[in-house]
């Protein structure tokens, strides 16, 4: 049973939607199916046809609620405000145990009077129709581990170590969903590092970054379906570097089942941190 509803427009505002006014909740579709479509071509042997792909379409998420009159004007206009027409958001679906997230555009609010209560219809369209989790999951690779703790004590002889190198550069995601993920990774340099490289050892597949790296250097490489860049902080200052991905390598994805990374570079593969951030998808809740 869903406990609720809440929508976050682009500035922050979020009205919630549940079962007790002063928005309640009476339905919401478009949430707990997903609409697909399978393109076919005819056989050439005029008996059925022949699969040719498949795509996801849009979700159009449409939410149906009551209100009570009192302070109706008020109420009103703080859903206007809420859902502008075209504003992207986030919509958070709460049920049982469960919490997930998707974003959306508002395509329209509309109202219908009565006596007692108004009612409200709101449509939302999302253009990627997967829900996903509250929270990105992050892995380390080669990540810096802090070695010290309160009270601290400092030996004469040997001083003290603030950290160490955990030098494991393998990292296993289990992606138990039918659908492609796509991540975000990012590669730290503090020393010289030249072209860093993320690979999908059970699969092959490559993602190598032509691009020498110097201490401090950060480059963060997103490769979601809709969002697929490449972006080099440097002195403060971001550079998309879309064209320094080696030819032959790929935007990496997160693949159905057991996906084993390594993190490596061409040299200086001590001195890289990598990490790689996130999000399991959901075709419906």
């Amino acid at each position: 049973m869903i406990k609720k509803v809440v929508c976050q427009n682009s500035r922050g505002n979020q009205v919630t939607f549940s079962y007790e006014f002063p928005y309640f909740l009476e339905s919401i579709e478009g949430a707990t199916e997903v609409d697909g479509k399978v393109n076919t071509i005819t056989s050439a042997y005029g008996v059925g046809s022949k699969y040719v792909s498949s795509s996801i379409s849009e979700r159009n998420i449409v939410i149906t609620g009551s209100v009570k009159r009192d302070n109706i004007t008020e109420k009103r206009q703080n859903l206007y405000k809420i859902f502008p027409k075209k504003d992207k958001g986030t919509l958070f679906y709460y049920e049982e145990d469960k919490a997930y997230k998707i974003e959306y555009y508002v395509e329209s609010i509309e109202f219908a009077k009565s006596k007692v209560v108004d009612k409200f219809v709101i449509s939302l369209i999302c253009p990627s129709p997967y829900f996903t989790d509250l929270e990105e999951s992050q892995v380390q690779m080669s990540n810096w581990i802090p070695s010290f703790e309160f009270p601290l004590e400092i030996p004469e002889e040997t001083g003290i170590e603030f950290g160490y190198k955990n030098v494991n550069s393998l990292v296993t995601i289990e992606n138990d969903t039918n659908i492609e993920i796509g991540m975000k990774i990012v590669f730290t340099a503090s020393d010289d590092v030249e072209n860093p490289k993320l690979v999908n050892i059970t699969t092959q597949e490559e993602l190598e970054i032509e691009k020498s790296m110097t201490a401090g250097d950060v480059i963060t490489v997103t490769t979601y379906i809709n969002n697929k860049n490449i972006i080099l902080t440097s002195n403060g200052e971001d550079i998309n570097i879309n064209n320094y991905l080696k030819f032959g390598t790929k935007f990496l994805q997160i693949h159905t089942g057991s996906n084993t990374f390594k993190a490596t570079a061409k040299t200086g593969e001590n001195a890289l941190v990598t990490e790689i951030y996130y999000l399991i998808n959901y075709e419906a809740v």
